[in-house]
């Protein structure tokens, strides 16, 4: 498989501290999953990095207000008799205040947007997120956080639209891992093609 030589989609990171062994910032299996993402759809062209940016500014604007607790996955109930139904209530429970969508890290909000962008540029339906979410609600472990089930929706409907498979996103994971660890705290992250090495 052919290693891209050129990366659209760079994560401008907040100031991390520098972890014990002294390697760069340290990211979260579910950052490097949700940047993974954002990496593949923007490279095959199905998301804008730039408008991309532009959301996420504004969503991350969010997090210093989502204080409390994860809320839990709604627990599938008689009324929800296709995965679809049970997706579509989960949207209407998604944490929120007056203002919109409330989140507590920041890729939270990049997996909220990246699904909002996909759905807007076509790739797939809302029909097809409701039933994809319901369908991995279904699944999910006890207590599996509600953006922990957003996200494996969002790498599964990903997956069954082919923009990538599974071996691609861990792949992709695996470079932003490689990337993280070589770049000093305070400095934006940005894949090299030496990175999928």
């Amino acid at each position: 498989m052919a290693k891209p030589t050129v990366l659209l989609y760079r994560v401008r990171m907040p100031i991390l501290p520098d972890p014990a062994d002294g390697s760069g910032p340290d990211l979260s299996d579910q950052d490097l999953r949700v940047h993974a993402l954002a990496s593949l759809v923007t490279e095959r062209g199905r998301v804008d990095s730039a408008l991309l940016d532009s959301f996420i500014d504004v969503y991350v604007s969010r997090l210093a207000t989502a204080g409390g607790a994860t809320p839990p996955l709604p627990v599938p109930t008689a009324a929800d008799v296709t995965d679809a139904a049970l997706g579509a209530r989960a949207m209407t429970e998604i944490p929120r205040d007056g203002d919109g969508p409330l989140f507590r890290a920041r890729w939270e909000a990049l997996a909220f947007v990246l699904t909002m962008m996909l759905e807007q540029r076509g790739v797939f339906s809302w029909l097809e997120w409701a039933d994809t979410l319901g369908a991995t609600i279904r699944v999910a472990a006890p207590g599996t956080a509600y953006y922990e089930a957003w996200l494996d929706g969002l790498e599964r409907i990903v997956v069954h639209k082919e923009i990538a498979d599974r071996a691609t996103l861990t792949r992709y994971q695996h470079a932003w891992d490689q990337a993280a660890a070589r770049t000093p705290p305070g400095t934006a992250i940005a894949l090299r093609p030496e990175d999928f090495a």
